[in-house]
């Protein structure tokens, strides 16, 4: 029976065709500008989400050990230190995967290659660790011997001529020129060069890692010793920080509370995602509604078109009644016309929006192909935006989000079309046989 009437309905639909492409134009702009807002905030999400580095940065923690001064003012309640025990009890810890701890040096290491000079943080690291750093190099082999160096991948970038008058960064091959770490001692402003040898240079896009300078746990030691004066012993160590790598992305924040309950001071991507997420949320919200305005009026539309099909057709509900139709039956009828419109118009509406996804991804992708060519001047020839930091990918299409779109659409539909239908329903038999 059900299907009976829904041929009846589509039959209904088409005997009017010029109001009916009008109703389901609304709909389809209606869809179409909900569909576009929505794929809108996913590109940029993906945009700014690709921009805090690969998916391990997801499952990184930096753990760092409170200050001294903080142990003495809850004397109940110490601060813990980051010791090598400490940090064997870390890696026996639910959802931790690695735990790597590094020490500072404490003095300012000065980089000089030739007439050249350049400043970098330097971290020491266990060389048997090296490799869970999980990074991407761009030159030479993840590991590291004593006198050996693990370059940032933008270290190499930002080397300058002390004596040039303007400030103009200069890019020095590691591999190719001599660099020599220079220290100064804190006692009495003594120099001391060393050379190093590059085993690594990091891809740059590793975040914080551009701009370290990895050396030899042992090393570090021995300049800080330098340096102070004072004498360091590994049993005795206690170290600035540590990286420490979840077994997954969606237990980092459970593995960080954990920490934060130790009393670690603790950073992780999480917070950020979270909040990144919620912008995102809202921002979806926000855009969603100013479309669903659209659908909106295309509901007054398929509300009016129903009206003006009942006004039309009184005698012909009628006619249904008096050979025995229900007022179910007209109901239903009606129903799956309206709901017909929307279903259709929201259908169309994805197929319009898949075609502007690629209109406007293929622009984004020559765009950013002719920055390349042109050295980026090209690229911003229509966007106020840089194309490459979407990667060819502003507006994103999810796989449910079509199939909301389609729900959504129907519902509008079935919504706008109730009162009418209820209507149709209920008009007696007699009083619509004599109507004209």
């Amino acid at each position: 029976m059900f299907f009976e009437l829904a041929r009846l309905a589509l039959s209904n639909l088409t005997r009017n065709r010029s109001r009916l492409i009008m109703t389901v134009s609304g709909v389809i702009v209606g869809t179409t500008a909900v569909m576009v807002l929505l794929a809108l905030t996913f590109g940029l999400q993906n945009a700014a989400e690709s921009g805090l580095g690969a998916s391990s940065a997801l499952t990184e923690i930096r753990l760092y050990a409170p200050p001294a001064f903080v142990s003495r003012e809850d004397m109940d309640n110490p601060a813990p230190i980051l010791d090598d025990d400490t940090v064997n009890e870390l890696r026996a810890m639910p959802g931790v995967q690695a735990v790597i701890p590094t020490l500072s040096f404490y003095g300012s290491g000065e980089l000089v290659s030739g007439d050249y000079h350049a400043y970098a943080p330097i971290v020491g690291i266990d060389a048997a660790l090296v490799p869970m750093l999980n990074v991407a190099i761009a030159q030479g082999e993840l590991s590291l011997k004593s006198g050996e160096a693990i370059f940032g991948g933008q270290i190499n970038q930002y080397f300058v001529d002390p004596e040039a008058s303007e400030y103009e960064p200069i890019e020095v091959d590691v591999f190719a020129e001599p660099v020599v770490l220079r220290i100064t001692s804190y006692s009495d402003n003594r120099q001391r060069d060393f050379r190093l040898r590059p085993s690594a240079m990091l891809a740059p896009g590793n975040g914080l890692y551009d701009s370290l300078l990895f050396l030899p746990l042992e090393d570090v030691m021995s300049l800080n010793e330098w340096v102070t004066g004072e004498r360091q012993s590994r049993r005795d160590i206690s170290y600035d920080q540590a990286i420490v790598r979840t077994t997954d992305r969606e237990i980092t924040q459970d593995v960080a509370e954990a920490f934060r309950d130790l009393g670690f001071y603790v950073e992780d991507a999480g917070d950020f995602i979270r909040q990144l997420n919620d912008f995102f949320t809202t921002l979806r919200l926000v855009l969603g509604s100013i479309g669903g305005i659209a659908l909106i009026v295309a509901a007054f539309g398929i509300a009016n078109t129903m009206s003006m099909a009942i006004l039309e057709r009184t005698k012909e509900i009628g006619v249904m009644k008096a050979v025995g139709a229900r007022d179910g039956d007209v109901l239903t009828v009606f129903l799956v016309e309206a709901g017909l419109v929307g279903l259709v118009g929201g259908a169309i509406g994805v197929l319009i929006t898949y075609g502007i996804q690629n209109v406007v991804n293929g622009a984004l992708q020559q765009a950013a192909a002719a920055g390349e060519n042109t050295g980026g001047g090209g690229a911003m020839f229509f966007l106020p935006i840089d194309p490459t930091r979407f990667d060819g990918q502003l507006l994103a299409i999810p796989p449910e989000l079509p199939i909301f779109i389609l729900v959504v659409a129907t519902l509008v539909g079935l919504l706008a079309g109730l009162w009418p239908a209820v209507r149709a329903s209920h008009l007696l038999p007699v009083i619509a046989l004599r109507s004209e």
